[in-house]
């Protein structure tokens, strides 16, 4: 990994100089992750958009779904990350890098990572058995800095389109971000076959949402809700387009994912 022309990558998206620098580390993350527990998860969420689809959201957790029974202890992916990240945060100028893990001896829990002024960079989620159909995960070859590698394993646009559809439907509080990658994705080509239009169908059912319901959540993507939760996360040039249209775009591609539905 060239770590300057990995930041670079992210800058030229749109991110920030700070945001690109936690991108380039969580994909080291990614790489020492992969490379010393192969088999053992899958990447979901919203930093597989960031990483393996383009998307310029800022996103600063890696969420690692579980593949297998024999998994390492949150203690031992830290040491995984400590070994690696460390003296890549002091090449970057970040300082020393410290973790914080919430669940040492357990496999399930949250690793957040520091720098040297204590100041949040990113999030790894650690996350028992769910939901990933080995027909919707792809590899992605990885290199990392020393010469390190390791094959990424991380679900296709088409699944991250049903989890996002889901998810939408699915949380406490509607989040004006799951709407965008909903529109992001759908932009991208994503498309539900008829397995994972099944599986929408199935979460659509066993929570009880009929038209009326689903709309309701669709019509609390307002302005207002837009510009307080995306304003902050995505770059200039693709936020003011999208509020100068009154983030119509956003509600569209919504009704277009649960039209069946509707």
């Amino acid at each position: 990994m060239d770590i300057a022309r990995e930041i670079a990558k992210f800058e030229e998206r749109g991110f920030t100089r700070e945001r690109a620098e936690v991108n380039t580390l969580m994909e080291q993350a990614l790489v020492s992750i992969f490379r010393d527990f192969p088999g053992a998860y899958v990447l979901i969420g919203g930093a597989s958009l960031v990483l393996y689809h383009a998307s310029a959201r800022h996103s600063a957790d890696l969420d690692l779904l579980a593949r297998n029974a024999d998994l390492p202890s949150c203690q031992q992916v830290t040491t995984s990350l400590q070994r690696d990240l460390v003296p890549m945060g002091q090449v970057m100028g970040l300082g020393t890098l410290t973790f914080q893990v919430s669940s040492p001896e357990s496999p399930d829990g949250k690793i957040f990572v520091f720098n040297a002024d204590r100041q949040q960079l990113f999030r790894v989620d650690l996350t028992g058995f769910g939901s990933a159909l080995e027909s919707e995960i792809e590899n992605h070859p990885a290199e990392g800095t020393l010469g390190s590698s390791s094959i990424v394993r991380s679900v296709t646009k088409e699944l991250l389109l049903l989890q996002k559809g889901e998810a939408f439907l699915t949380r406490r509080f509607v989040k004006a971000r799951d709407a965008y990658d909903i529109h992001l994705l759908r932009n991208l080509g994503a498309t539900l076959n008829r397995n994972l239009q099944a599986h929408l169908h199935d979460t659509i059912l066993s929570n009880g949402f009929d038209a009326d319901s689903i709309l309701e959540r669709i019509d609390q993507i307002s302005s207002k809700a837009c510009v307080v939760e995306l304003k902050p996360i995505l770059p200039p040039e693709i936020y003011s387009p999208l509020e100068e249209k009154e983030f119509v775009p956003l509600r569209i591609a919504l009704k277009d994912l649960y039209q069946e539905w509707l």
